[in-house]
């Protein structure tokens, strides 16, 4: 039976888009009497939806992250920068690393997930989650290009939106280092559509500007195995590459497979259309940590997003006896691809075009989504 102590403690855990917009939420209005506390091992989280124009150079690094301790001061919300490792939740506790273990009346779970490293060689490969350690990895890269005559191939595994947006913003950022000519990128993806899952207008305007920026792309080319030489598919080819990044499908963080909640069989925690842990009334998950079992969605930062104001209500809800809202996945959403240079794919209802006007509208919406973050007072 789930222990009643400190039923209006709220312990969030994770620095999800999920939570950062529940944490916004809270700070413009709050529910007296209740504590809320952020969990998180990193003190900013990185917006997914702007890591293309951090990789290209549009962005620096502080205009695509949210401050998260801020974000906790506006909300009135207690900061622990630590990682969570194992959950109780007959007991109502979780673990810390290097932290004691908290109790908590209501727990929500946001804490990503990252590329899915199965394939044989695959600690050979940089992922790109989590951001800020695949930024770093693309900064010394550029780096040893700046200071040496050395030529490179670089692979991207993967051949979803993500992994086209990170070939196409790479390819153009070494384009205007004039760095091109001594690099090749390599888009590989096992199946014969590119981007995965988009209508066949998009992938065709896709498959033009990976042309324009000069991406080698490889369809139906899966691979069996990563070396230090480059990689090989599942039927004997061989492809040479220095660099090998990773934008496959998603994993869930190891942890979790202890955590005594039911899982999906990826390893990710079914909720139900509430984002509640079925069994457990008191233990919400949202981002991409979440997995609806009867309508499976994309690991996308949009879906984590639109999640937020759900979570948000529903949390007070459950403080409140009130009755809880359902998470309704949108069908049809406007959806922008970055194409590397201010250039960008819109994708709607089966319809696709391509301009450097969308860019900026892609532009416009990110930074208003950041400033609503940036710009929340504090308390004095």
């Amino acid at each position: 039976m789930q222990a009643q102590s400190n039923c209006r403690d709220i312990v969030l855990v994770g620095g999800g888009h999920a939570h950062a917009v529940v944490l916004r939420m809270w700070a413009e209005d709050p529910l007296p009497g209740v504590r809320l506390m952020l969990v998180s091992p990193k003190v900013d989280t990185a917006y997914s939806g702007m890591l293309p124009g951090l990789i290209a150079g549009h962005y620096r690094p502080d205009e695509i992250h949210i401050d998260l301790v801020r974000l906790c001061r506006a909300a009135g919300a207690r900061f622990v920068q630590s990682r969570a490792h194992r959950i109780d939740p007959c007991e109502g506790r979780i673990f810390l690393q290097g932290h004691p273990d908290l109790e908590y009346g209501l727990l929500s779970l946001d804490v990503g997930a990252t590329p899915a490293r199965d394939l044989p060689g695959a600690e050979l490969a940089i992922p790109v989650k989590p951001i800020d350690q695949f930024h770093h990895h693309w900064q010394q890269l550029q780096k040893r290009l700046r200071e040496s005559s050395t030529s490179l191939a670089l692979g991207v595994i993967g051949g979803g939106a993500g992994g086209c947006e990170v070939a196409m913003a790479m390819a153009y950022a070494l384009k205007t280092q004039r760095r091109s000519h001594r690099v090749q990128i390599h888009l590989i993806h096992s199946g014969d559509s590119v981007p995965e899952g988009y209508p066949a207008r998009a992938r065709d305007l896709v498959a033009r500007e990976l042309n324009r920026l000069g991406v080698h792309l490889h369809r139906n080319w899966p691979v069996g195995e990563i070396s230090e030489s480059g990689v090989r598919s599942t039927e004997g080819q061989r492809l040479a590459l220095d660099h090998v990044l990773l934008c496959t499908s998603a994993a869930a963080p190891p942890w979790l497979a202890d955590c005594g909640l039911a899982l999906d069989k990826r390893g990710f925690i079914r909720v139900d259309e509430k984002l509640r842990a079925p069994g457990y009334p008191n233990i919400f998950a949202a981002g991409d940590v979440a997995s609806f079992s009867d309508n499976p969605l994309p690991k996308a930062g949009v879906y984590a997003v639109r999640q937020g104001p759900v979570l948000f209500h529903n949390l007070r809800a459950a403080l409140s006896g009130k009755r809880l809202r359902d998470f309704r996945p949108q069908k049809h959403f406007l959806s922008l691809l970055s194409c590397g240079d201010k250039r960008a794919i819109a994708v709607r209802n089966g319809f696709a075009l391509a301009g450097t006007s969308l860019w900026h509208l892609k532009h416009h919406i990110d930074r208003k989504f950041m400033r609503r973050f940036s710009q929340l007072p504090l308390p004095s």
